[in-house]
């Protein structure tokens, strides 16, 4: 019997054969989990392998950078391989400022543009550029037209964003650009 977490990857991979796809890991908060998960790939290959069924054995797997300690060790997540990296800017601001989201009297201390924020992410960046794994921005800052200048400054390329505020962004990085 596989544990639950193999049977999902089992069936991503699985999956594959029939057009791209990327896994990411959210909320990993060190090298050693990413490690933990890549064993329980490790151990699905070995098993569809084993059975004889049709998989992408070459899947990318990254991880969701949500709290400071992964972007604080960005560089060991690449260095065990990681394939790409997501930066999630709700749950990273919020643990970096102390400061729920959700909480209207700490409205004032969510600051997803400070510059924590912006070491952090830069941070990610410089690791990332070691071995040239592609590092993609998400969460709710980056609909922020602002914000989004800001990310693409610090050399995001590649960013996630709700469809409402798709074309404001866009104009905003358009401008920027010029």
């Amino acid at each position: 019997n596989l544990p639950q977490m193999a049977v999902q990857i089992c069936a991503l991979m699985r999956a594959a054969t029939k057009g791209p796809l990327r896994v990411m890991f959210p909320m990993v908060t060190d090298v050693e989990d990413w490690d933990s998960a890549m064993q329980v790939v490790d151990h699905c290959r070995r098993k569809l392998t084993e059975r004889g069924v049709e998989f992408e054995p070459d899947v990318p797997f990254g991880v969701m950078l949500s709290v400071p300690s992964a972007c604080l060790t960005a560089e060991e997540f690449v260095a065990h391989g990681c394939d790409f990296l997501v930066i999630g800017t709700n749950d990273l601001t919020q643990y970096t400022h102390a400061a729920d989201r959700e909480l209207a009297s700490a409205e004032h201390y969510y600051r997803p543009a400070s510059s924590a924020m912006k070491k952090l992410i830069t941070m990610v960046m410089d690791a990332a550029r070691e071995r040239d794994v592609p590092v993609t921005i998400c969460g709710l800052a980056v609909g922020n037209p602002a914000n989004t200048v800001q990310y693409l400054q610090l050399g995001l390329r590649s960013f996630s964003v709700s469809p409402q505020n798709l074309l404001n962004v866009k104009k905003a990085l358009r401008e920027a650009e010029t």
